[in-house]
């Protein structure tokens, strides 16, 4: 789990919506990503945080996803900077109709293989259902060679678009 491998979100800002939990923000439109940043600080334990930020994005329209980052991660700054205040349209626009909920490898040391959230590298992107428990797909940062978003985006939305939530 520590290898870093590509783009890192998550400290995201800007065009992306950011929150930390508790504060839940709003996305300037319903295609903007949502990002909410989760720490040891921000509840009981993981999975009631993930429960928690699962059922929030699902009750507003999006399909929650969690990324495994790290702050040291060079390939995580550089996906996060893809979606910052002055991010890149395309990334911006694979990430739509999704609310990211970031957890950081390190601060999560020891829990996140016991809930399912086992991956080679960082980042790491995993579908999660109601409950905040990985549904099987995952992309890592493997999916694509130079962390640049010309790069990074096609495989990122194809595999988003691929697991929306279909809206009802």
């Amino acid at each position: 789990m520590s290898i870093c491998r590509s783009a890192a979100v998550l400290s995201l800002i800007a065009t992306a919506a950011v929150a930390p939990v508790g504060a839940r923000a709003q996305a300037a439109h319903d295609d903007s990503v949502r990002i909410v940043n989760v720490t040891p600080k921000s509840g009981p334990s993981l999975p009631a945080i993930l429960k928690s930020e699962a059922a929030a994005a699902l009750s507003a329209g999006r399909t929650p996803f969690v990324e495994l980052g790290a702050t040291w991660c060079g390939p995580c700054r550089k996906l996060a900077a893809s979606l910052g205040p002055l991010g890149d349209s395309r990334m911006i626009d694979a990430f739509a109709g999704t609310s990211v909920i970031h957890v950081d490898v390190d601060d999560w040391k020891g829990t996140l293989d016991s809930l399912g959230f086992k991956s080679d590298g960082i980042p790491a992107f995993f579908r999660v259902d109601s409950l905040g428990k990985p549904t099987g797909p995952v992309i890592t940062g493997a999916a694509w060679g130079e962390d640049i978003p010309e790069n990074m985006a096609p495989p990122l939305k194809k595999f988003f678009q691929e697991h929306l939530e279909k809206k009802k």
